[in-house]
């Protein structure tokens, strides 16, 4: 058997009652299909990056879990059957179960789940924007042409144009 994570989001208007037996249902559809639920991370209600299904807030959870292919296809059909899940996604799950991936006292919802502290990780230098980095690359360049112009120069003769004659 190989370990999976899944992640869900449930529709937000909902109780805690409600979340818990939505959340059960997927614990005994793992336990029912040969697998075992290793860990179960019950993020809450964050606010969503885009609506979804017109919502912009959901609950999160995670579960990671042994089990086979079969246990995936009946998960992919329960979460496509069911409307309070409104996203969900399976992976094969790599890395330590039980390391956190929120921490509680963590009050942005926005970071990313394995971002580090914007403190401890390196700013890249801003770049310089540059006449040749906001060329199109599809445009090829142009040759500038001074158009002639209508008046032609006059050199009035004042010897100096002419050689210098020498005297033998």
């Amino acid at each position: 058997m190989r370990t999976y994570e899944s992640t869900f989001i449930l529709s937000p208007q909902a109780d805690d009652a409600a979340f818990d037996q939505q959340i059960k249902a997927i614990t005994d559809l793992i336990g029912n299909n040969d697998g075992k639920i290793i860990k179960e991370d019950r993020w809450g209600i964050r606010r969503m990056a885009y609506p979804i299904k017109k919502f912009t807030q959901g609950f999160y959870t995670r579960l990671v879990f042994e089990g086979n292919s079969k246990l995936l296809t009946e998960l992919e059909r329960f979460y496509k059957l069911e409307d309070p899940y409104i996203r969900y996604l399976t992976i094969i799950f790599e890395g330590d179960p039980h390391e956190k991936i929120f921490d509680d006292a963590d009050s942005d919802s926005n970071r990313a789940p394995h971002a580090k502290p914007t403190e401890d990780r390196e700013r890249p230098a801003p770049a310089r924007a540059t006449t040749e980095s906001r060329k199109p690359d599809n445009i090829a360049p142009v040759a500038i042409v001074e158009k002639p112009s209508t008046e032609t120069a006059v050199s009035e003769p004042d010897g100096k144009d002419e050689p210098e004659k020498t005297e033998e």
